[in-house]
């Protein structure tokens, strides 16, 4: 996608350059109005460009919960408002990790909507997980096994059965996820991972109950480590995957 909005706009100018030199008017003046349409052409070519770009791409809005209706709701963030298209296939997340519907959303609620972009105000909402809105920290740690896997918008539930805490954690094209294999630290793809798998993820926050964690790292423990003590880092440090 970049390298085709590289290649478009580097075109948009090449084209610009060549009419400007190859335009011949009478006057000076016609040639300015000439070279000024063709570079508004460009503009707006540009433009629908880098918004056709960002169809498509995986996003994330949380705020506070505005006007609900039967297909839509708007979240009030801190970019302003956004606007979140529901879907029948559009999950619901209350506190406790427990499934709801759309019928149980309340304006004034605090919320975490994930999906894809339709256009920079507009979310192809796939999941939303309702959530307390507290002070969080520059980088945590979560510790736990997968309970659920979201394939699609890739993103994980672990669930840390001693502190019996939930955490969601959202991965991106900058995790970096990891295993020993073979008595060698590994970088996996995302596809590998399964549920029961116990992992450790380390990333920065968001206002949340479910503990929404923007993975920076994802190591795997082997299986047989399950009874490993549970690692332990500062929210300010930087963390890194605990030796096995």
């Amino acid at each position: 996608m970049k390298k085709t909005l590289i290649l478009t706009i580097f075109l948009a100018f090449y084209l610009t350059l060549t009419f400007s030199v190859r335009a011949v008017s009478p006057t000076p003046e016609a040639s300015d109005s000439a070279v000024q349409e063709i570079r508004d052409k460009v503009k707006e070519i540009v433009r629908e460009k880098i918004e056709e770009t960002q169809k498509g791409q995986k996003a994330a809005f949380f705020g506070e919960i505005g006007k609900i209706t039967d297909e839509s709701l708007t979240l009030e963030t801190t970019q302003g408002e956004k606007q979140l298209k529901i879907a029948t296939d559009t999950a619901f997340i209350g506190k406790g990790n427990k499934k709801i519907t759309l019928d149980d959303l309340q304006a004034g609620s605090f919320a975490i909507a994930m999906g894809f972009l339709e256009d920079s105000n507009l979310l192809q909402t796939k999941r939303i997980v309702i959530s307390e809105k507290t002070q969080t920290a520059e980088r945590e740690m979560a510790f736990g096994k997968i309970t659920d896997i979201s394939s699609e918008e890739e993103v994980l539930t672990i669930k840390n059965e001693k502190k019996n805490m939930i955490y969601t954690v959202e991965i991106n094209e900058k995790t970096t996820i990891t295993k020993k294999v073979d008595g060698k630290i590994q970088k996996i793809k995302f596809q590998v991972l399964g549920k029961g798998d116990q992992i450790i993820a380390v990333g920065t926050p968001s206002e949340n109950e479910h503990k929404i964690i923007t993975a920076k790292i994802v190591h795997v423990i082997p299986n047989g480590a399950e009874k490993e003590t549970e690692p332990t880092a500062t929210p300010s440090a930087k963390a890194t995957p605990a030796d096995e």
